[in-house]
């Protein structure tokens, strides 16, 4: 029973959403391209004509088809679809009728269903649940004997000890029934043994119980049907979304042309898309649009109990070397090379045959073709049929290679955010397979070049480590006119295979890097490096001293080309933010993240590439709060020449002055405190002379000392008030000196 729950929960997940009746077909039984007019009174047919799969993973379904009259229009959908199908199913009658209504089946939980039943029996019972459950029933026990007819009293489960001590213990189940004449008669269970109800609603029950269960199988599958009224013969479709898998995206870039060449060539670019059916039926000559964009979609449980989900946490895993990306840069004049195309769409014949092209079968008027299988078995027909000579001109590979597919079989389109590769040919993928479909086909001007990216930068210092390993790679332009889609691509040169990588989405007219290999005959050092900084200009207003420092980064590097012929190293240099390129080479190309400096070199040179960078920076002092030695620092390592000393000089006396004021204020006020330490004292020693004999002299004594305190202490104070009041005077000074200082004196 456990594998049966299983079994069916599997199936249930593998159902599709699908209309009752599929394709009509021709009395030589191959499916028809264009769907039948139903008859009134019952479900209409309607196939699958279009679908439109998109990259976050949903599909567009369409169903077309003919209704007359008032027809009704079942949807075969499962329970795990339904949410989908109640948020977006969408029914047009194109001709004035008018859809009434949707209905569906609703499903009672099985374990609901099975405790309406007289049967205590779950899910999944064992043959002692049975047993236990049909207690009392009227039964005929039959085959090691005389048939015995009673009524059930139990079934017990006895251990018999093996008579080999290693051996194992067996069970034995043996049946009790008790005849209507009293008769007790325990019967052991054998696979000889018949025991058949002779109670005909218990047995009734029993298989109620059993077509219940059965029946649990296609508890999945859920019926919604559309009513359309009208008069007459009328379209009508039907769409909705459900979930799929992602559609993926994967080129070839066919290079034909010396690989020595430096220049800009025409190279073949041919896109394919990878479908995934598992949707559980059959796509038979379907309209199919691949789209690349995300629309937001989700599923609301609208009709299934809401759980809380935990989030699930994936496993850390080490980092590993993956292919590259690079970034596109500011567009820039590209030379055009001759002979390059524009796009053109691609596709392939509905014959019988696996080959790639019209195909014998293919439709050759104005309906639409198809696009049969067989498509991997096409790709090597190609190969076989272009075998590549290596005494003959390597022109041929690319001519042979560019027109083994259709022309103009596909069509594009932008909408909103997205855009549409949709192939005019119908489309046929079988339940659970997957195909290999044309998308594009364009002639691309290309560029072969060495790139070479330098590590992280040091965090203080533009020092950066060059151990990073140069990749050949390919500069290509898109002029196809569309939007390729992010994937991945391989490179065939000359028929060999050269390398693979990863794209991102390239837009009409946007330069690229694609790096698909390691070079070994490139190596690039830094030789030289440097960091070095110099104040520009010094500007006092306001009390506030600013520097205006003026930073230079230098870094050479040495690039060796160990090739046997002339190579393109495209030298990457990171952008930083606040820095400039100084006098020097201009970058070829310019990302949002990196410099991209062209440097030829022909074969065994070695070629130095100088690039500098520069900022500016301010630095900020306030005078009011920068001691003569701070300023003087300043000012030395800034190389200030004498006219900003002599300018800060009234500064400087200022500062003085009111420093040695402090000072002044400092020690008077350390002769008051000092004095009224010695007077604390002295008021203890009297206090503690109370009574004692030398009370009358020493407390004459003490109290001398106590008056010329009072008079030494009256006269600080008075001197105190004054140097507070030259201090103020000073600080004022100070700060008028301060504001008005005006400089601003260019350095050298």
């Amino acid at each position: 029973m456990r594998s049966t729950r299983l079994l069916c929960s599997t199936l249930l997940l593998s159902l599709p959403i699908a209309l009752h009746a599929q394709t009509s077909t021709t009395s030589a039984g191959k499916p028809s391209a264009h769907p039948a007019t139903t008859r009134p009174g019952i479900n209409s047919q309607l196939p699958v004509t279009r679908v439109a799969l998109y990259k976050n993973g949903v599909g567009f379904f369409e169903h077309s088809g003919r209704v007359t009259g008032n027809q009704s229009v079942t949807i075969d959908f499962t329970t795990a679809q339904l949410n989908d199908v109640l948020q977006t199913l969408t029914a047009i009658d194109l001709n004035g009728g008018r859809i009434s209504g949707a209905g569906y089946n609703s499903t009672t939980p099985l374990d609901q269903q099975l405790r309406a039943l007289p049967l205590a029996l779950g899910e999944d019972p064992t043959a002692a649940d049975l047993y236990a459950a049909i207690r009392g029933a009227h039964v005929e026990v039959s085959g090691s004997s005389a048939a015995f007819t009673g009524r059930i009293l139990n079934m017990e489960i006895r251990t018999r000890t093996a008579p080999n001590e290693n051996a194992p213990a067996s069970e034995q189940r043996f049946l009790t029934v008790i005849s209507d004449a009293g008769a007790v008669r325990s019967i052991e269970l054998t696979p000889a043994i018949q025991v058949r109800l002779l109670d005909t609603s218990l047995h009734t029950d029993l298989n109620r119980y059993l077509e219940l269960i059965a029946g649990n199988r296609s508890q999945g599958l859920r019926h919604l049907t559309l009513q359309d009224n009208g008069t007459g013969t009328r379209d009508l479709r039907v769409s909705y979304i459900s979930e799929v898998p992602i559609w993926k995206s994967t080129y070839r870039i066919l290079l034909t042309s010396d690989p020595r060449s430096t220049t800009s060539q025409a190279a073949t670019l041919q896109g394919w898309s990878v479908i995934d059916n598992t949707t559980g039926s059959d796509w038979l000559n379907v309209q199919l649009s691949l789209i690349a964009g995300s629309p937001q979609s989700f599923i609301q449980p609208l009709s299934q109990p809401i759980y809380a989900r935990r989030p699930e946490i994936p496993i850390a895993q080490d980092a590993q070397l993956t292919p590259q990306t690079h970034e596109s840069g500011d567009a820039i004049a590209i030379p055009q090379v001759a002979g390059v195309a524009g796009m053109s769409g691609i596709g392939m014949g509905s014959g019988n045959g696996s080959g790639l092209g019209p195909g014998s079968g293919g439709n050759t008027g104005g309906g639409p073709r198809r696009i049969g299988g067989g498509v991997m078995g096409g790709i090597g027909s190609v190969n076989q049929s272009v075998a590549v000579d290596s005494a003959a001109p390597t022109i041929e590979y690319e001519s042979a290679a560019a027109s083994s597919l259709a022309h103009n079989l596909t069509t594009t389109t932008a909408f909103d955010d997205f855009f549409e590769y949709k192939l005019a040919d119908l489309v046929t993928i079988r339940k659970n397979e997957s195909a290999l479909v044309p998308i594009l086909q364009a002639k691309l001007p290309v560029e072969r070049v060495t790139l070479w990216s330098p590590s992280q930068p040091t965090p203080l210092r533009a020092l950066w480590i060059t151990n990073s390993q140069p990749l050949r790679a390919l500069w290509i332009t898109n002029s196809s006119g569309l939007t390729l889609d992010r994937g991945s691509f391989s490179i065939v040169e000359n028929g060999n295979f050269g390398g693979e990588g990863l794209l991102d989405p390239i837009h009409p007219n946007e330069r690229r890097l694609l790096s698909y290999a390691a070079d070994q005959a490139v190596r690039v050092t830094t030789d030289f490096s440097n960091n070095t900084q110099r104040v520009q200009r010094i500007t006092v207003a306001k009390g506030v001293l600013r520097e205006q420092t003026a930073e230079v980064s230098e870094v050479e590097y040495l690039v060796h080309n160990a090739a046997p012929e002339a190579r393109t190293i495209i030298v990457e240099q990171p952008v930083r933010q606040g820095w400039k390129l100084d006098s020097g080479p201009q970058p070829a190309e310019t990302t949002p993240t990196a410099y991209r400096f062209r440097v030829a070199t022909q074969a065994n040179e070695t070629v130095r590439l100088h690039i500098g960078e520069r900022r500016t920076f301010n630095q900020v002092y306030r005078l009011v709060n920068t001691s003569d030695d701070q300023l003087t620092v300043i000012l030395r390592n800034a190389n200030a020449g004498p006219s900003v000393q002599q300018q800060l000089e009234p500064i400087f006396t200022a500062k003085r002055a009111v420093a040695d004021l402090d000072n002044q204020i400092k020690s008077k006020q350390a002769a008051i405190d000092q004095i009224v330490e010695d007077q604390k004292r002295l008021r203890d020693n009297l206090s503690a002379l109370k009574g004692s004999a030398e009370e009358r002299s020493l407390a004459k004594r003490y109290t001398e000392e106590l008056n010329q305190q009072e008079d030494k202490l009256a006269t600080l104070h008075k001197d105190l008030d004054a140097l507070h009041q030259q201090h103020d005077t000073a600080r004022q000074d100070l700060s008028n000196k301060i504001e008005s200082l005006q400089i601003d004196e260019a350095l050298n």
